[in-house]
């Protein structure tokens, strides 16, 4: 299955999408599913020496992508969580399993991006980090960046302990979410929160309803308890 962005397919000039089931990857590249690897390289048409994979560390590194490629094999940026690109066909490419996949454009200069945004990455504001890097070194409007967060775990099913809450800045507890004596918390509208108060307008916001843990669909580390991933990929064609 792959979902897309409705914002985003809007535009003809970039490619995108999240990948899952029947598709599996595991959290970082390896060669014992390189048949769903070519399934991807036929999916995108782009040689895999200019994909660009994520380190994934929950930290609040932003790699910009170089005009260099590989012969053959990915570049992979380490320790690194957000990947931004100016460049063509550099795939950028991420694995997810229940956190935010956020993809963002910005048509004005043709900078494509994808945010790894678990709850550690969140609740630091990663995502407001890279949306003002943004801002200030290309002197890009808010208004003029379009952000689309795919699938991932819900208030529904992101059930959450003192350990978590006590990590909340005073500001954020106002997601906490307690239903049958249970205690969840709304990462989604989290996000939702920091964009507008960069002032990003509703309209260049869409958020998916689709929750990684309740549908099947998708991979959700919470509910499987394994090693297959989500892909998530961006790129200017």
């Amino acid at each position: 299955m792959i979902w897309r962005s409705k914002l985003l397919s809007e535009f003809s000039e970039i490619s995108h999408g999240f990948v899952s089931y029947p598709f599996s990857f595991p959290f970082k590249f390896g060669f014992r599913y390189l048949y769903n690897y070519l399934r991807f390289f036929f999916l995108i048409k782009v040689p895999s020496g200019n994909w660009i994979f994520a380190d994934q560390v929950h930290g609040d590194k932003i790699y910009l992508v170089k005009k260099e490629v590989n012969k053959i094999f990915p570049k992979i940026a380490y320790k690194t969580d957000a990947l931004l690109s100016l460049e063509r066909k550099r795939p950028l490419i991420m694995f997810f399993a229940d956190c935010m996949p956020i993809y963002i454009y910005v048509p004005k200069i043709k900078l494509v991006g994808l945010v790894h945004s678990g709850w550690r990455g969140t609740i630091r504001d990663f995502p407001l980090k890279v949306i003002k890097h943004i801002k200030e070194s290309y002197s890009i409007e808010s208004k003029e960046i379009l952000i689309s967060v795919g699938p991932s775990i819900h208030s529904c099913c992101f059930e959450v302990k003192e350990d978590f809450i006590s990590q909340l800045p005073k500001e954020y507890k106002k997601f906490i979410i307690t239903r049958n004596h249970k205690t969840f918390y709304d990462l989604v509208e989290l996000v939702n929160y920091q964009f507008k108060k960069e002032n990003i307008p509703d309209s260049n916001i869409e958020i998916s309803h689709i929750c990684t843990f309740c549908d099947k669909n998708f991979y959700s580390f919470r509910r499987d308890r394994n090693s297959n991933r989500n892909l998530g990929y961006i790129f200017l064609k």
